[in-house]
């Protein structure tokens, strides 16, 4: 039978004054919230199949320091909650940023901590703009277990409403093998202020999953 499963996650790749992770500072004062849905096609029933959801969310306190959540649960339970600070490394007055973070809270039911490193860089090209920026978290448990995750993400903006994104996801368990995945997506602007993602995500190693993605991002 065809089985869906359901995420709420965010999207850790846009430009500075849209994007949900990475080295941009959000900006005093200003916040951003994001839910998506992947649903995932495959046959048969395995454990722990069923619905997951997350919930991503960031305030920027000051201009240069961000405040963020990201958590996540199945029909488990809770399979991460991590609260975060973001804030810039190294001088601010080129074309490149370089951020570092600090998140903790749960993972698998365990403490971890996840400290993290973005570089990003911002481009345009006659009437295109872009940027491209690399993500990288190291999730370590109270066990030592844990796993080192990296995104690579090139985003293109066209005009004023629409974003083309492409995503490679890699990520090395220490008690697993590497994987990685294709994440292209489009984002288009309904209304001032929000926006909705529609994408897939292909696994190419060490994941067979194929998913479809709907997501909806908001500034405030």
């Amino acid at each position: 039978m065809v089985q869906a499963r359901i995420i709420l996650l965010i999207l850790g790749f846009c430009l500075p004054q849209l994007c949900s992770a990475g080295p941009w500072p959000r900006g005093e004062g200003n916040q951003f919230l994001s839910v998506s849905v992947e649903t995932e096609f495959e046959t048969g029933i395995s454990e722990g199949d069923g619905p997951y959801g997350a919930l991503y969310y960031e305030r920027g306190l000051k201009n240069n320091l961000t405040l963020g959540f990201d958590g996540g649960s199945d029909p488990l339970g809770v399979s991460k909650a991590f609260g975060f600070l973001r804030w810039p490394a190294g001088k601010q007055d080129g074309a490149s940023r370089l951020a570092l973070e600090f998140g903790f809270g749960g993972f698998d039911s365990t403490f971890a901590i996840r400290p993290g490193l973005s570089w990003g860089r911002g481009f345009s090209y006659a009437d295109m703009s872009g940027w491209m920026s690399v993500d990288t978290r190291l999730v370590v448990q109270e066990t030592f277990e844990g796993v080192l995750e990296s995104d690579v993400t090139l985003g293109l903006k066209r005009g004023a409403r629409g974003m083309v994104i492409f995503q490679l996801q890699t990520g090395q368990p220490s008690d697993g093998e590497f994987y990685d995945k294709l994440a292209p997506s489009y984002v288009h602007e309904f209304r001032p202020g929000r926006r909705i993602e529609f994408g897939l995500i292909n696994g190419i190693s060490g994941t067979d999953e194929f998913k479809l993605k709907l997501g909806l991002w908001r500034d405030f």
